[in-house]
Order: structure tokens, then C-alpha cells, then sequence
């Protein structure tokens, strides 16, 4: 507990905290992989980022489905416009949306803050959010500890 106060009153002293950047519930959103851009809900409800992907392929399946993960997989990232593409990449685990478990994979998204792109790579649960209005949905493994939603 010590180090953590001693860690605070450096930061105040040294004036290198950066406050957090506040963005809307609904932001436009780059993602490298499928190479357009995406109209997405940004919430810090959910833990991870959820992404629209179709015809989801494992090579060499199995089950049950923990077997797959680092699995090389192949899928189709479509936004809102129908825009997008066949990605290939590798299962990085395993998460419950929706009520079912889906596979994750690593994702490069990023958010235009004017001046600069700012990029992260984070893990993105595979869903079908074809009947939803945005099918991108930014969660707090974006978000991170510098972006709060207003």
C-alpha cells in the first residue's frame, strides 16, 4: 500500500498523469485486419471487444471447443456497410456472449482522436451481430485505463 501512495504523490509531482479521454457511446472505429471502418458502440460493461464475423473456420477442429484455442482460424469481418474481409489469424480463448461460448482472436482496432490514430491489439469475441445496429462493440480491454465512455 505504501509503494501505491509513493507511486501517486511521484506522479503529481512529476505532473506526468494524464487524465482520461472521455468518447461517446457510439465512435467510428478502424479495424486493420478487414481494412474499412466501423460504426461501434463503445460501453464499459463488457470486458472484451465483440466483432461482427461470419463462416468462422478452425483448422484441424475439435472438440470440445478448449482444444481449439491457438488453432489457426479463418473469418469474415463484415460492418454495417457489408464492407470487410476474410481474415485468418489464431483462437485465443474462449468467451461467453450472448449466452454461448464463442472464440476470440486478436484484432488491431483503432480510434481517430484528431490529431493522431491511436491502435491497440486486443482480443475480440467472434459473434454474429448482423441484427444489431452496430456490429463492433469496444469494450474495456480497449478502453483501458486512458478512455472513459461519457
Amino acid at each position: 500500500m505504501h509503494n501505491f501512495f509513493a507511486l501517486i504523490i511521484a506522479c503529481l509531482a512529476a505532473s506526468t498523469c494524464v487524465a482520461q479521454q472521455k468518447i461517446g457511446p457510439a465512435e467510428t472505429f478502424h479495424v486493420k485486419e478487414s481494412n474499412v471502418m466501423w460504426s461501434a458502440a463503445v460501453t464499459d460493461t463488457l470486458e472484451l471487444c465483440v466483432i461482427n464475423a461470419e463462416n468462422i473456420a478452425i483448422m484441424n477442429t475439435s472438440f470440445p471447443k478448449e482444444k481449439n484455442i491457438t488453432k489457426q482460424v479463418s473469418f469474415k469481418l463484415r460492418n454495417a456497410n457489408g464492407e470487410g474481409r476474410t481474415v485468418n489469424g489464431r483462437v485465443e480463448g474462449i468467451a461467453n456472449f450472448g449466452g454461448e461460448q464463442l472464440y476470440t482472436a486478436m484484432l488491431e482496432i483503432g480510434l481517430n482522436l484528431g490529431d493522431r490514430w491511436e491502435y491497440r491489439t486486443v482480443p475480440c469475441i467472434l459473434a454474429d451481430l448482423s441484427a444489431s445496429e452496430h456490429r463492433l462493440i469496444i469494450g474495456r480491454n480497449w478502453l483501458g485505463e486512458d478512455f472513459t465512455v461519457e
